[in-house]
């Protein structure tokens, strides 16, 4: 396996970036005093009311009160261009995610940051997945976990790949209270669980361990004859990851780029635009209250507000992904190389897929296919390493 030379500082740059861009940008353009306005009042700048009350623990309670104003502006029927890109990055994150899943369980791993990444997933989905996501990728090709042992227990590798249902399932939370006409309190209830999401995984993954002892045990030893017998499900994770990240990607783009509505279009979409808050914006403060749309201005700056956060999170998360998985695939992890300003032509040649596959079939799709692709060089160098020793 070659060596790569797309250096993870790269990564550590962008989890810079991602703070600057969410929360600098959130900060200066108004949204967290808009947000703040909002939480203070109890209620929607368009009159409905934010519910309080989650887990009985009010200091917990108002925590998870912010969070659930962002996801319900984005995710209600409100708008329909936010929206939708709001479902594609939560997908996104849900295959991002499942990579994490995957590497925490190596047998290799010793690292309990890496061992155990739930709470780590919890805090990038309240504070910004483009700001903590990078960092932790970056703690990844640090370790040495695919030097010392890549393969997982056999039973967890099923486990995982049973695991990709519902951690693609769990993202529905935000939308199926709004496609079934449910109130806002019971959007914001099932809101509140989606931010547990990460335990679905690890849920799932007990489950099924539990289900198969007969037959493993709860911890599943390393057959010597069968040293790789996890591969072929790890490899079906990774490509089960792709397939459904592609799906969910074709159709977003599909929708916008065929819709005939400028509130689906790909630019107001995908494109980061702030001076559409600051028309929205230019308006409630010359008296114009009430839009064409029947919703206060004020809420309109809201959301806007809130959907420009999510383009240049999807953008950066979108960035980081393509170099994580090409870093991981040509490279084990923990390898240090003195890092030049070239590549292999190979090297090259992955990018640039890697980048293609991005743009086309998204960045989850491409990472998690890279990734598949990666097992099996993974495998075949620990081979080569395991009959070196002997």
């Amino acid at each position: 396996m070659s060596i790569g030379r797309t250096p993870p500082g790269h990564l550590l740059a962008l989890g810079g970036l991602g703070a600057i861009m969410l929360w600098g940008v959130a900060f200066f353009n108004g949204t967290l005093d808009n947000m703040n306005a909002a939480i203070a009042k109890g209620m929607f700048p368009d009159g409905r009311p934010l519910r309080s009350t989650y887990t009985g623990f009010a200091p917990l309670d108002g925590r998870i009160g912010y969070l659930v104003a962002f996801y319900e502006v984005l995710s209600n029927g409100t708008t329909l261009g936010p929206r939708l890109l709001f479902v594609n990055i939560n997908f996104l994150i849900s295959a991002s995610n499942l990579w994490l899943f995957v590497e925490s369980r190596r047998r290799g791993v010793r690292n309990m940051a890496l061992r155990h990444p739930v709470p780590f997933m919890i805090l990038w989905l309240g504070l910004g997945a483009a700001f903590l996501q990078p960092l932790y990728f970056w703690l990844h090709t640090r370790t040495k976990a695919t030097v010392r042992d890549p393969t997982v227990p056999h039973n967890e590798a099923i486990a995982l790949f049973v695991a990709v249902l519902p951690s693609f399932l769990t993202p529905l939370l935000l939308f199926l209270p709004t496609w079934f006409g449910l109130d806002t309190f019971q959007h914001h209830g099932y809101i509140g669980l989606f931010l547990a999401s990460p335990f679905a995984i690890v849920v799932s993954c007990v489950t099924v361990v539990g289900l198969l002892a007969p037959w493993y045990g709860f911890v599943s030893k390393k057959d010597p004859q069968r040293p790789n017998a996890d591969k072929p499900w790890i490899v079906a994770t990774f490509t089960l990851v792709g397939i459904l990240s592609a799906i969910v990607h074709l159709g977003c783009i599909g929708t916008s780029l065929y819709s005939t509505g400028r509130d689906l279009s790909l630019s107001r979409v995908y494109l980061p635009s702030p001076g559409k808050m600051h028309s929205f914006a230019a308006g409630l403060a010359s008296g114009n209250e009430t839009l064409a749309s029947h919703l206060p201005a004020a809420y309109h700056v809201l959301f806007e507000g809130y959907h420009l956060f999510t383009q240049l999170d999807y953008a950066i998360v979108s960035a980081a992904c393509v170099v994580f998985t090409h870093w991981m695939l040509h490279n084990r992890g923990g390898d240090r190389v003195k890092v030049g300003m070239t590549m292999s032509a190979v090297e090259l040649r992955d990018l640039l897929l890697i980048v293609l596959g991005t743009l086309t079939i998204g960045p989850g799709a491409a990472g998690s296919l890279a990734l598949a692709v990666r097992e099996g060089k993974l495998r075949k160098l620990a081979m080569s390493d395991a009959q070196k020793a002997k």
